[in-house]
């Protein structure tokens, strides 16, 4: 194992959680794991930057149901954390069922549930920061799959770094550099059979769209849809605060007026 390369790896992602403020020394944080490679490598590595910070790291895990081999993946998960000595939480939940019942996609549902389980969990443990393990593909995805639907600045934002008690520590990180970084590392992972298939939007983009991108126009394009969302993102803080800025002036223009 190349030891310079996989702690250049921790310290990147260090340096990225401390550009966006995401995390003070001493904070609790839960991070969201399920058995697949970006969670386990975001509970890994905040492990070992917890050391550092003196954080105190929790794990929540959700079975969504939708799948015969998800309680493997559960405890896949709760054996890991049990080696690693991180308190589990388990939430199980048929996803599928609730989705019918709110007349929303199984992928909403499933969101849904997820968020949820992770505040209930982050409340147990006393958690103020909650992290999940969205990577720079996923943001590339999702600047895509919004600006096929339809958006707005706020939308072609993408996933933000911080968002609330929500952190996204791996943002700014592959998925080829995170799986590189585990197998230098000899830490396993779990591999979700539903994201090998066409089943889903989002899957679709990730499986058909962008490898057509940066195989017939630019083999860098998903890093820079990433860099977009970014710049995307600080545009539309910069015009909502000059906006609230604005209105503020107005209001007290009004207010002077109307004494």
């Amino acid at each position: 194992m190349d030891t310079k390369e996989t702690d250049r790896f921790t310290e990147k992602v260090r340096l990225y959680m401390e550009k966006e403020n995401m995390a003070r020394p001493g904070s609790r944080i839960l991070a969201g794991v399920s058995g697949g490679a970006d969670s386990v490598c975001l509970l890994a590595v905040l492990l070992r930057l917890g050391k550092e910070y003196g954080w105190r790291i929790g794990a929540v895990h959700v079975n969504h149901g939708l799948r015969k081999e998800a309680g493997e993946d559960a405890d896949f998960v709760e054996k890991l954390c049990g080696r690693w000595g991180v308190p589990f939480f388990l939430k199980e939940e048929d996803v599928g069922k609730r989705a019918k019942e709110r007349r929303m996609s199984v992928e909403e549902a499933g969101r849904k549930v997820r968020y949820q389980a992770f505040h209930e969990a982050a409340e147990r443990f006393g958690a103020d920061r909650i992290a999940v393990a969205h990577n720079r593909n996923d943001r590339a995805e999702t600047l895509l799959f919004h600006l096929f639907r339809g958006t707005g600045l706020k939308g072609m934002a993408s996933i933000r770094p911080v968002r609330g008690e929500i952190i996204r520590p791996l943002l700014d990180t592959g998925r080829e550099e995170i799986e590189d970084w585990l197998k230098k590392n000899g830490i396993s992972w779990r591999t979700d059979a539903s994201n090998e298939t066409d089943a889903y939007t989002r899957n679709r983009i990730r499986r058909q769209v962008l490898p057509y991108v940066e195989r017939e126009i630019c083999a860098e394009a998903g890093v820079h849809l990433a860099q977009a969302a970014q710049l995307l993102m600080q545009t539309s803080d910069f015009v909502d605060r000059r906006a609230r800025a604005r209105l503020a002036e107005c209001l007290a223009f009004e207010e002077e007026r109307a004494a």
